[in-house]
């Protein structure tokens, strides 16, 4: 079943409201909780954005409001347009998409640039120019990015630490969560915060990829900074690519590889606080999409107008009708339990509009609903145009 275009817009609006709260409450709180409870865990408040943002797309559990197509009418009474679209949502949805298509391009420019520089190797590894770090390449099996001087650069046990680095993030799927955040980035890339976002994820990706390090092995901390010392950077990684960076804070990295490992009380209580966050921000992203107008409620719950009254006869407008100029008349009716217009309602000024009731009226009567719908208020404009 094909959706609006409006639908679609004020689906992914919604969904771009709940994504917006959540990085919202991780920049205000992950470095507070990276302080409290490790990188580890304060890694964990990224799961909020996507959770909100999937919560805020799907439809609020309240009644169901369908508005259905305007007619415009001329002045034989033959109905000349019915549409529930208007062209503002597709031009809207034009200059979207091709934001979408540039994010996306983008993305790929930089994949490409990324892989031409790397050789292939015969143990399943890649190699990269000399003097670059080593990284990770892959979202679904990632696969070592190792530069040609690393045996120059590095000690054996350096080498080590890089090994450790690296399988860590495969380990902790850091390359696909990272993709799925550049998609999302893609969809909402006239948001400033997500560009944000994606460089305080990948460095927030990072500590926690050093904290892993430590919790497995916390006596190595001077070797594995002295690592972090030798590293020139990884500016301009695609997304599905990861890699020692000195270009993070070095400081905050290096003093962090000694922070001992939180208690086990501590980790119960950053869950906890976690599930509560996540439903404090829910409570308000719900207070603020149920308080908004919801005029595409019926697409969001798999309804269009034509779904709920597959018969919507066009007003018979009398011949010797002595009017001219425009007039609109505001609809709204119930389906009763019979599939029939119950409870109409016709809103306009009614000397203006008194010679239009009728018809209008005796058109409404004859709609021929889904009786399944009962209860289900429907809203509808008619507008006509008389020479």
């Amino acid at each position: 079943m094909t959706m609006l275009p409006e639908t679609w817009l004020a689906v992914l609006l919604r969904a771009h409201l709940g994504l917006t709260l959540g990085l919202l409450v991780v920049a205000l709180l992950r470095r507070r909780w990276r302080r409290g409870v490790g990188a580890q865990l304060a890694y964990g408040l990224w799961l909020l954005p996507p959770g909100l943002a999937l919560a805020a797309a799907l439809p609020a559990p309240d009644s169901l409001r369908i508005t259905l197509p305007s007619l415009q009418i001329d002045a034989s009474g033959l109905a000349v347009a019915a549409s529930g679209a208007p062209e503002r949502a597709f031009v809207v949805q034009g200059a979207w998409l091709a934001g979408v298509a540039l994010a996306v391009a983008m993305f790929v420019i930089r994949h490409h640039r990324y892989a031409r520089a790397l050789t292939r190797r015969r143990d399943a590894t890649w190699r990269a120019p000399a003097g670059t770090s080593p990284g990770l390449l892959g979202a679904w099996r990632p696969q070592l990015v190792l530069p040609a001087d690393i045996r120059q650069r590095f000690t054996a046990d350096e080498r080590r630490w890089i090994l450790a680095h690296e399988r860590a993030h495969a380990r902790r799927g850091d390359n696909l969560f990272r993709l799925l955040a550049s998609a999302v980035a893609a969809l909402a890339w006239f948001n400033p915060l997500v560009w944000w976002a994606l460089d305080a994820l990948r460095h927030d990706q990072e500590l926690a990829c050093d904290a892993a390090v430590m919790q497995r092995h916390p006596q190595g901390w001077r070797a594995y900074g002295r690592a972090l010392l030798k590293l020139d950077g990884a500016p301009g990684l695609p997304p599905t690519a990861s890699a020692w960076q000195s270009h993070h804070p070095l400081k905050e990295r290096i003093l962090m590889l000694n922070d001992k490992q939180p208690s086990a009380s501590a980790r119960r209580w950053a869950q906890t606080a976690l599930v509560a966050t996540g439903l404090g921000a829910l409570t308000l992203l719900q207070t603020v999409v149920i308080a908004a107008p919801r005029s595409d409620k019926p697409a969001a719950s798999g309804i269009t107008a034509r779904d709920a009254c597959p018969h919507m006869p066009t007003p018979e407008m009398p011949a010797s009708l002595n009017l001219k100029g425009d007039y609109e008349l505001n609809v709204k009716f119930t389906i009763g339990t019979d599939g029939r217009p119950s409870q109409l309602r016709i809103e306009g000024e009614r000397q203006r509009i008194a010679a239009f009731i009728d018809p209008v009226e005796q058109a409404i009567r004859s709609y021929q609903c889904k009786a399944a719908l009962a209860g289900t208020e429907i809203a509808q404009q008619f507008s006509f145009k008389l020479d």
